[in-house]
């Protein structure tokens, strides 16, 4: 197995891990619940952080408006005895997402081979196109390419 491999992968089985995370963003934001939850005013955390209360209440709007900085973030969870955690978490298996890409770039390359093969009068038929499109998209997901995501 080539280094390139077991890289890709590691980095699978870390996405498919994520993919089972399932924790929505609190509709007030993680700041607002976690220090509701913790019995703490907005002016004990401020106090924590070295700000105002006002500036809490700002960080809190900034959360669920989605300004917020990773930094500030970790800065409050920090102060509430809380680890801050960031994923990024598929919306399918990271196979599928691969097979569609491969797919699409075989569909790519196959179509402009077709045509350049239709001009010379030796166009592949519907259902040899077809294999093909699939053979070519089967190596794409095996090798990934360099330019699998070029658009």
């Amino acid at each position: 197995m080539k280094i390139k491999d077991v890289v890709v992968s590691q980095a699978r089985d870390i996405a498919s891990q994520s993919q089972a995370i399932s924790i929505p963003r609190p509709p007030k934001g993680w700041i607002y619940t976690l220090r509701t939850a913790l019995g703490m005013t907005g002016a004990q955390l401020g106090e924590r952080l070295g700000v105002k209360k006002g500036r809490i209440s700002q960080m809190e709007a900034m959360e669920s408006q989605g300004r917020i900085t990773v930094q500030q973030l970790a800065r409050a969870a920090d102060a509430m005895q809380c680890d801050l955690v960031i994923a990024f978490r598929p919306r399918q298996p990271i196979d599928q997402i691969v097979a569609r890409q491969a797919r699409k770039k075989a569909l790519a390359v196959a179509s402009e081979t077709q045509a350049h093969m239709a001009l010379e009068a030796q166009a592949l038929d519907k259902r040899t196109f077809e294999r093909e499109v699939e053979r070519l998209a089967e190596e794409f997901q095996r090798t990934l390419p360099g330019d699998l995501w070029d658009e």
